[in-house]
């Protein structure tokens, strides 16, 4: 009998739970977003830099 009055009260305390946590996560959601966008970027970057440090490679091996 106690088990069914205790019940709902645990469902809405979690439900609150979970939405308090969400509210939470949005923010780390988009930082982590613009983070992944940087670091394609830099990685981009980087890539460029090693296939132009290739190409003197291969100048000065000539």
């Amino acid at each position: 009998m106690l088990a069914a009055i205790r019940a709902p009260v645990i469902m809405m305390s979690q439900n609150r739970q979970d939405r308090k946590d969400r509210l939470r996560s949005e923010p780390d959601f988009g930082v982590n977003r613009r983070a992944h966008s940087e670091i394609q970027g830099l990685a981009h970057r980087i890539k460029l830099l090693f296939d132009k440090v290739g190409d003197v490679e291969e100048m000065t091996r000539k």
